[in-house]
């Protein structure tokens, strides 16, 4: 793959809203799925395919990811720098833009949102862009409804992003949704407008050039973008097998335990007598059961406490909460506002 001149960008800046309150004191890179941050499980895939240098922007509480990161070189991250925006946040573009000195120097520059975990090929997939002298290349996946439409032609070019520009339907050999993974030739960058910008500014002029490359991903993919999705994320990786598991990323081990047979479980998790679990946990580092709880299909995140006889179903518990005996919730987002002495439940919704 040639992967010494390939730098990696995670883009981190982004301001968490749809995950309040998971994100009211970090960003959401800085959140665990099944007990392992998202930013370190992506990093740690960058440097898995040889990609020794990686640029991270950052804007919302930008101190909590580079605490968590540091200068990375070790513990099986690449080497990271960082793109701070400030006082604004700059888009996708903005921010790769604002980044250009930390990348000029990769061939080409991969590229990956950090809301999301895949077993996308980074090596395949640069092959493939080298190719076929592409500009850009997306990663594509299977449509989604409320997902943004992007048009192929018979050659695998992208010709149309969310229907721009217009293209007649013979054309159209396939329509596919954007992954968040990228690649970019450096020599594009002085392309994207200074300033906040969308990725999509250049994306839909090089499409119409017949430079923007579908490299087309049949495998896993699954974006933590909501409470909602956040929680039925964990539980599809729950349900994968753990060969599958270990080519997405890194986890709490999976354990058999009151009761279930697929509970991650981190490090000082206490499960007091009684305790039953159905369908699928996590439970996250130094979190505790008390007696005869109830659990189906949770996700109960790190320092949480929950109290004698409680019945949680399809429920996340935010950290540092504690749930009063007897608690019963179901579909919610559940979380004690600090220093309220209240228990507060947020329903899931659809999204």
């Amino acid at each position: 793959m040639g992967s010494r001149f390939l730098k990696g960008m995670l883009l981190a800046a982004g301001l968490g809203e749809r995950m309040r309150p998971l994100t009211d004191d970090r960003p959401k890179p800085a959140l665990t799925v099944l007990g392992r941050r998202l930013a370190v499980q992506i990093l740690r895939r960058f440097r898995d395919a040889g990609i020794e240098q990686a640029v991270v922007n950052l804007h919302y509480k930008p101190q909590a990811l580079r605490d968590l990161l540091g200068d990375g070189g070790s513990g099986g991250l690449p080497e990271i720098a960082y793109s701070e925006e400030q006082p604004e946040i700059l888009g996708s573009g903005g921010g790769l833009r604002y980044a250009a000195e930390l990348l000029r120097d990769s061939d080409p520059i991969l590229i990956h949102n950090a809301d999301f975990l895949s077993d996308i090929d980074f090596q395949q997939m640069t092959d493939e862009h080298r190719d076929r002298q592409a500009a850009a290349t997306m990663a594509l996946i299977p449509a989604r409804p409320g997902y943004p439409n992007i048009a192929i032609d018979q050659e695998g070019w992208v010709i149309s992003i969310g229907g721009l520009p217009e293209v007649d339907p013979a054309r159209v050999a396939g329509r596919f949704m954007f992954s968040g993974c990228h690649l970019l030739g450096a020599d594009q960058l002085a392309r994207l407008p200074q300033g906040v910008s969308d990725i999509k500014q250049l994306y839909r002029p090089l499409a119409q050039e017949g430079r923007l490359l579908g490299y087309l991903h049949p495998g896993y993919w699954w974006e933590f973008g909501t409470p909602r999705l956040y929680l039925d994320g964990h539980l599809d990786l729950l349900h994968q097998d753990e060969s599958q598991r270990s080519r997405i990323g890194d986890h709490d081990p999976i354990r058999s335990t009151a009761g279930c047979d697929r509970v991650a479980i981190g490090a000082g998790v206490e499960l007091d007598e009684g305790v039953k679990i159905e369908g699928a946990a996590s439970l996250s580092m130094a979190s505790r059961l008390g007696e005869d709880c109830l659990i189906r299909d949770c996700v109960v995140l790190e320092e949480s406490w929950i109290g004698p006889e409680c019945q949680l179903e399809r429920c996340i518990v935010a950290p540092h909460s504690e749930l009063p005996a007897g608690y019963r919730a179901k579909d919610a987002l559940i979380y004690s506002p600090e220093d309220s002495g209240e228990v507060v439940a947020i329903p899931l919704g659809d999204a």
